[in-house]
């Protein structure tokens, strides 16, 4: 409140056993604050020694009015007097006196410390303002009412740091003997304030009266200017630290968005750039266009190399898809052996073909380390929009999904998105989950094709096939479920159930006379795991089965592209008496010159060759080729696919010995796959 505005400090004298003595009464004072007419929370007059001892030092300062000594000699006088015990009227006019003078007097006191320069403030011992003059309230810039009853620390302006100007920490510090400081002030020009503050120990909730004093004047220009030369070093190294910091926060942010093995972008920077980018397209329209980019069989090189090959091989490929970008594009590495490219520069598909042929280019070169060549490769899976409100993570998705359609997708290995690989998910996903039941709930079980002497057609091996679900209606198809259970895994655990019952059916089968022996089908990745021989060799010896009695039949991609590890299994294998067929030939790598290196006893003709031989004279050439090479090398040879008897006669007149097809006999349970035709 503006003290010199008419503010009224009113007194009231009543009986109280706890107030001082006058004339063998007792009495209390109260005070009120009466603001433009309106009386404001009445409080102990003990306010008043409060205000005349805490303020002695300021009023001595003052430029008008009664000194301190005078002020406090009328109330010594006023207060101490003796009085003879009063009569009812001579009591009256007394107390009337009484307050008459009071009131006269805290005027006088009202006056004098509204127009002193230092700004004196009464707090609670929380801070909580009950009284200001007029110079706080100039100090703070603002009007008296408004500060009665705020704290006094958020009311006080800061200090040329920054720093607040006081906090309570420093006046709890202080304790019983109150503080005193010095602090600078940036306000229009350099000031200098002297801060000192005490408790009132007269008080039972002891208050604290503080005084600011402006003492600007009393410092030297030397003082001053070393004060600036301080606070300017200080500022500096505030500068200097937060300069710090931030260099600090940078490195931070870029190592946390940075792939530690190939500097590029990770995860998380791709994320950042990718809602950049659709920022932009929001504003300025366009396509965002997300190459995903996964290398092929990587996994197998970390096995065969070690990692540090491994990593090396992942520099290496993020230098040659850099260096395959163009300006603007960006690449990154989300983890593993995966790659990201994004884009704004494609409008339509053809480009983004171009930029994906350009890219498998480039990393399909040879790369060679340690002695080590290595042919590496890559799928993409590309997604294009031009909606800015898709989601980063919908993008990435879309182009991961596109990214496993590609490796699916022949020798190119590049494909798009479309609405149409999001339906063949689903039912991907739910084949999974059939998988997972039927290997759970052992809902699978063993078909078994026939292979015979086409000479007389005598049974000579079984084929174990495998398949989904119940025997009258199966689940999906091998050439559904297989696919899946290999790039899930799930073909390990279903491979090691299709060797267990398969040697289960074969003991029962030699028991009763029969002197076939047992195909069973191996995947790579089972060749790829190491203990495939302990496994299938401890699983004959606990059925009771020769391993001369079984047949291991792997495809011919395994053999040429891991040569040291699947040679490792089957030589051991073979040892033990296994025999080793080479699945599908003629739809791989097709070199016969391999034939003669690979650890097999006998080529099985795919029945692509079989099927219309007779009609086209090249496959008719190559069928031949084929049967006189494996003789000369003297390795077996069995033709697949045979249906029909033109196709069995056919075979026989080239010198093909043995066969398997659905004109022997089709894929059935073993209690029917025994009844061959005559």
């Amino acid at each position: 409140m503006d003290l010199k505005s008419p503010v009224v400090l009113g007194t009231r004298l009543t009986p109280d056993p706890q107030g001082e003595r006058h004339g063998g009464h007792r009495y209390g004072f109260g005070m009120g604050v009466t603001v433009d007419g309106t009386r404001k929370s009445p409080g102990s007059i003990q306010i008043l020694p409060v205000l005349m001892q805490g303020c002695c030092r300021s009023a001595s300062s003052a430029r008008h009015g009664e000194g301190k000594d005078a002020i406090l000699s009328k109330f010594s006088v006023l207060l101490s007097q003796p009085h003879a015990p009063p009569g009812p009227c001579r009591r009256v006019n007394d107390q009337r006196k009484l307050v008459v003078e009071l009131r006269r007097s805290m005027g006088r006191l009202e006056a004098a410390l509204g127009t002193i320069s230092d700004a004196l403030v009464i707090t609670c011992s929380e801070g909580r303002v009950l009284w200001c003059n007029a110079s706080y309230a100039q100090l703070v810039e603002r009007t008296p009412p408004a500060l009665l009853g705020e704290s006094i620390y958020d009311q006080l302006p800061r200090d040329c740091d920054g720093a607040p100007l006081l906090n309570p920490e420093q006046v709890l510090a202080g304790g019983d003997h109150g503080g005193q400081f010095t602090k600078v002030l940036h306000h229009n020009e350099l000031r200098a304030i002297e801060i000192e503050w005490k408790p009132i120990h007269s008080e039972r909730r002891r208050p604290l009266i503080f005084c600011f004093r402006d003492v600007s004047a009393l410092l030297s220009y030397e003082q001053l200017r070393v004060e600036v030369d301080r606070i300017e070093r200080r500022r500096q190294q505030t500068e200097n630290l937060n300069r710090a910091l931030e260099l600090e926060r940078l490195a931070l942010a870029t190592k946390v968005m940075e792939c530690p093995v190939t500097g590029l972008p990770n995860r998380r920077g791709l994320h950042v750039s990718i809602r950049a980018a659709l920022k932009t397209q929001r504003e300025n329209g366009g396509r965002i266009s997300i190459l995903f980019c996964d290398l092929n069989s990587f996994k197998e090189i970390n096995d065969l190399h070690g990692h540090q090959i491994g990593d090396d091989l992942l520099i290496e490929i993020g230098r040659r898809l850099q260096r395959s970008l163009r300006f603007g594009d960006i690449l990154s590495r989300l983890g593993g052996d995966e790659f990201v490219v994004l884009t704004m520069g494609i409008f339509d598909e053809s480009d983004a073909l171009q930029l994906a042929m350009r890219l498998n280019e480039a990393v399909s070169q040879t790369w060679s380390v340690e002695d080590h060549t290595i042919r590496p490769s890559m799928s993409i899976g590309i997604t294009i929009s031009d909606d800015p409100e898709i989601s980063v993570n919908e993008l990435i998705r879309r182009a991961d999904l596109a990214m496993y359609e590609a490796k699916t997708n022949g020798d190119q290995h590049i494909s798009f998105y479309h609405s149409s690989i999001d339906k063949k998910v689903r039912k991907n996903i739910h084949l999974r989950h059939q998988l997972e039941g039927a290997l759970q709930h052992k809902s699978m079980f063993l078909a078994y094709q026939p292979i015979v002497e086409l000479g007389d057609r005598m049974v000579v091996g079984m084929e174990a096939l495998l398949r989904l679900g119940a025997i009258a209606s199966p689940i999906a198809t091998p050439s559904e479920f297989i696919p899946l259970a290999e790039r899930t895994a799930l073909i390990l655990p279903i491979g090691r159930w299709v060797i267990s019952q398969a040697l289960e059916r074969l003991c029962q089968l030699r028991s009763e006379g029969s002197d076939v022996t047992m195909a069973i089908n191996v995947s790579p990745l089972q060749l790829k795991e190491t203990g495939l021989s302990d496994f299938f060799l401890s699983q004959a010896e606990r059925s009771g089965v020769d391993p001369s009695w079984t047949v291991i039949e792997v495809t011919e991609s395994i053999l040429i592209e891991h040569p040291d590890l699947a040679t490792s299994e089957l030589r051991r294998l073979r040892e033990a008496g296994v025999k080793v067929h080479l699945d599908d030939f003629g739809t791989g790598y097709s070199s016969m010159s391999w034939l003669a290196r690979l650890p097999i006893d006998t080529i099985k003709v795919d029945r692509s060759f079989i099927s219309d031989f007779l009609h086209d004279h090249r496959k008719a050439v190559v069928l031949e080729a084929m049967i006189r090479l494996s003789r000369d090398l003297g390795l077996g040879l069995i033709a697949e696919g045979i249906e029909t008897v033109e196709q069995h006669a056919g075979l026989l007149a080239m010198g093909c010995v043995r066969g398997q097809g659905y004109l022997f006999g089709r894929p059935e349970p073993l209690s029917r796959s025994c009844a061959v035709p005559a």
